[in-house]
């Protein structure tokens, strides 16, 4: 750590080097800033125009891109402006407390420097579902907040706000329902601009390379003059594993894969470690990757669409099992257009209330019962009602044409934010992560896009059939439809998954039957997961994680015996994401209070 101080301010920093002064400014970037008015090799121009225009424009200019959290302090006034972009990846977190103001992406160094107290809504909407995440602007910590989504906050050098603005410029330019023929080109066109202007500070590049179709748009969009690195997790027979080694053949790219089992309920130390260090173990096939593979040196490291905007995925209504089977022949086989409902303010209304409602409907009299704390349903349900109206409010900003889209932004203000955004951030250990795909530019023509393109892979498979650095791609199938080229009509490939699908449940349902982990557990080789529970270190890793339990021992026991259930298949062994976003929980918590015990013993 490096401390660096401007008149009343001092900035704690891992390197020195993540400093950007100019004349009128100081700040810190995590993530990334461009200009791309301005010549790609020009960095330093670029992300100090950026700063710039923040000062001046918010939401920021088309010409302005990038996926960051920023700080920025003016040397004159000493004021002090942060914010991020329009989904909020990389988290800030402010809080004044006394005379004492703070500023950090570390909930765990804030909490320890900071002198204040849990804060225990904030911990149990951690520790409940749906999501097992904060939600609006609301921490584990009393009276500290973390940015809103597309948020800019000023304050002035005493740490009071002066104003708060937002940038609501996602789906402002709808296009129309049917294709433009010129909407793909511009969109691939901005995209590997955006790429190549993200990646322009190093010739080396690593990337996530799953096998899907986010992936290898991303994998598409790189230089061939770059030296590139694909990696994957899981094992070397795993029909995905194969599917990304043959897309980074095909681009003539490095490629390794990583599969070490027992890191899906890794040994204290390491859950502490990354912890730790970002605040961000969620899914643990990222430890396969990142315990094994030695990175270059704050290489970047892309990952894929985590929002799945171009795809339209998290529009509930159309994603649906139910509704893909009834409407099969309609949308998928005829291409029949999607029907999509106008929004109006009561609309908006009845699905406040009723994600309000599916939300508390999770604060029953056991589950709250499980944790060791005393505060009541009530103010629970209050403090859960106000955070969501925060959200709430950043969604009727943007005044969203049709009511499908209500479902799509809440889920990237919640759940891609919070929980699957962690994925860049572990991989932000050791490198600069990020992905393109989520930057301001794309997401902002990704969501004008008319939705009935982007639904059911139609906008993407223009891209592919249309630019040839995708058609190589295209030829080589997802993981979904095997054998089948991604390139293939959508009867074939559809049939071929429904049968790879139906294969799927059979052999599953048939080694809960006879409880045989041995037998075969999907048609092609793939992630174990009842394999996974059979970590024979398992109970005792789970009761290292909660040697100090912060949340409740009812809640631990729960915890315990929902993994014994899952390894007995008793119940069906899903991911433990559940399991290790609890154990982070709670590790966060006991980090805040070692570390806080540590500095006042100084």
């Amino acid at each position: 750590m490096v401390l660096n101080e401007f008149g009343r301010v001092n900035f704690l920093i891992d390197q020195e080097d993540e400093l950007l002064e100019t004349d009128s400014h100081v700040s810190v970037t995590e993530g990334y800033l461009r200009d791309l008015d301005m010549e790609v090799d020009n960095i330093k121009g670029q992300e100090e125009s950026a700063i710039l225009e923040i000062t001046k424009n918010w939401p920021l200019p088309n010409n302005i891109t990038g996926s960051f959290s920023s700080v920025i302090i003016d040397k004159a006034s000493f004021e002090i402006a942060i914010c991020n972009d329009p989904i909020g990846v990389y988290p800030l977190y402010y809080l004044s407390i006394g005379q004492e103001f703070y500023i950090s992406n570390s909930i765990i160094l804030l909490g320890s420097a900071a002198q204040c107290e849990l804060d225990e809504a904030g911990i149990i909407q951690r520790g409940l579902g749906p999501e097992f995440c904060n939600l609006g602007s609301r921490t584990i910590l009393k009276n500290c907040k973390r940015l809103l989504p597309g948020e800019l906050i000023q304050f002035d050098k005493r740490g009071d706000i002066i104003s708060k603005k937002y940038d609501n410029s996602l789906y402002q330019e709808m296009s129309k329902p049917n294709q433009d023929p010129k909407l793909p080109k511009r969109f691939w066109e901005a995209y590997k601009k955006e790429v190549e202007y993200s990646l322009n500070s190093s010739k080396h590049v690593n990337i996530a390379l799953s096998g899907g179709i986010d992936s290898r748009i991303t994998l598409a969009a790189i230089s061939k003059e770059k030296d590139l690195n694909c990696v994957t997790f899981g094992h070397d027979k795993n029909y995905e594993t194969k599917i990304a080694s043959r897309l980074a053949k095909i681009k003539g790219a490095k490629f390794r894969n990583y599969s070490q089992s027992n890191l899906y309920f890794p040994e204290e130390d390491i859950l502490r470690k990354y912890t730790k260090q970002t605040e961000a173990l969620y899914l643990c096939s990222w430890l396969e990757i990142l315990e094994n593979e030695k990175f270059d040196s704050k290489s970047p490291f892309l990952l894929g669409d985590l929002t799945t905007a171009l795809t339209g995925r998290t529009i509930e209504k159309f994603s649906t099992k139910k509704f893909r089977q009834e409407n099969f022949w309609k949308h998928y086989v005829l291409e029949q257009d999607y029907v999509f409902e106008n929004s109006t303010d009561q609309s908006y209304t009845d699905w406040k209330k009723n994600k309000l409602e599916n939300f508390a409907r999770w604060y029953t009299k056991d589950r709250l019962a499980q944790f060791k704390f005393n505060i009541n349903k009530t103010d629970l349900v209050h403090s859960l009602s106000s955070d969501m109206n925060e959200i709430f409010e950043r969604i009727e900003s943007h005044e969203l044409p049709f009511v499908e889209l209500y479902d799509e932004l809440f889920t990237w203000y919640t759940h891609n934010r919070m929980q699957v955004a962690k994925q860049i951030l572990i991989c932000n250990k050791n490198n600069m992560a990020f992905s393109p795909s989520m930057s301001l530019q794309i997401l902002r023509k990704a969501t004008n896009i008319h939705p009935n393109l982007r639904l059911n892979f139609r906008f993407i498979k223009t891209l592919f059939k249309e630019f040839k650095e995708l058609n190589n791609l295209a030829k080589v199938p997802t993981s979904q439809a095997p054998y089948i080229p991604q390139n293939y009509p959508d009867i074939i490939r559809f049939g071929v998954w429904g049968i790879r699908s139906k294969l799927d449940q059979y052999f599953i349902k048939r080694l809960v039957k006879y409880r045989n982990i041995k037998m075969r557990y999907r048609l092609f080789e793939s992630m174990n997961w009842a394999k996974i529970y059979h970590n024979p270190n398992m109970e005792m890793n789970l009761k290292d994680y909660f040697h100090n339990n912060h949340l409740g021992d009812i809640y631990f026991e729960n915890l315990l015996n929902q993994s014994i259930q899952r390894r007995e298949l008793n119940q069906w062994p899903f991911a433990n994401i559940d399991i290790m976003n609890a154990a982070s929980l709670n590790m966060e918590i006991d980090l805040i209070k070692t570390l806080r015990k540590e500095l006042n013993e100084v």
